[in-house]
């Protein structure tokens, strides 16, 4: 792990300190409750990303303290996008994934952003993906492992509480898939050199990294 939590938590609060309050807890929340550091050293080095469903860009504000050179940080809550960029190095755009016409990148990032698509769109999305990355790129996508029901209940009410006083998540419902059909759909879009890896040690949720590449 190429940053400790400690570290992590100090440059976010550097990072967001003239956030507005609300904003504030939700970044707190949602460092504590997801594990961020344990997936920086899946970007490449020195890679230049897209985040797709970026919220605050708190994720990308790490990665470019440690492993990228840029991100494009793309969210469409408004509220969030068009708050001050925490670094230099991120851009942020107020929009959905289609907004971004460079097709670029070394990685592409979804973290927590698709578990309130239907698989259709889903599927699109990761198409998408696929069109936008180099040869060699990784996309890396950070979910729920549903194998996990009791982890998946909590949540679901974390959301829920999310939804019901914090108001600044968009969408209802949730779809979640399989490791196994995770797997299929990202081989049947062309991807290659898939993996899987339950990173919930110590949390209360199911967390699941998932990581596959554009071959070259």
């Amino acid at each position: 792990m190429s940053i400790g939590y400690v570290r992590a938590l100090r440059i976010l609060n550097r990072a967001f300190g003239d956030y507005p309050a609300s904003h504030r807890l939700h970044i707190l929340i949602r460092f504590l409750t997801v594990p961020f550091p344990r997936t920086i050293d899946d970007v490449p080095q020195g890679a230049r990303v897209l985040e797709i469903g970026s919220g605050h860009a708190a994720y990308a504000r790490l990665v470019v303290e440690e492993r990228a050179r840029e991100v494009v940080a793309v969210d469409p809550d408004i509220r969030k996008s068009l708050l001050p960029t925490p670094s230099p190095k991120i851009r942020k755009v107020a929009g959905y994934d289609d907004c971004i016409r460079d097709t670029t990148f070394d990685a592409v990032v979804i973290y927590d952003a698709t578990y309130r698509m239907t698989l259709d769109v889903r599927r699109a999305l990761f198409a998408r993906v696929f069109e936008r990355l180099r040869p060699g790129g990784v996309f890396i996508w950070k979910d729920m492992d549903p194998a996990h029901p009791f982890k998946m209940k909590w949540a679901e009410f974390q959301e829920w509480l999310s939804d019901r006083f914090l108001r600044i998540s968009l969408g209802t419902g949730f779809v979640y898939q399989t490791r196994e059909e995770v797997e299929a759909m990202l081989r049947e879009l062309g991807f290659t050199s898939f993996a899987a890896r339950a990173i919930d040690r110590g949390y209360l949720h199911p967390h699941m990294i998932y990581t596959a590449t554009k071959p070259v």
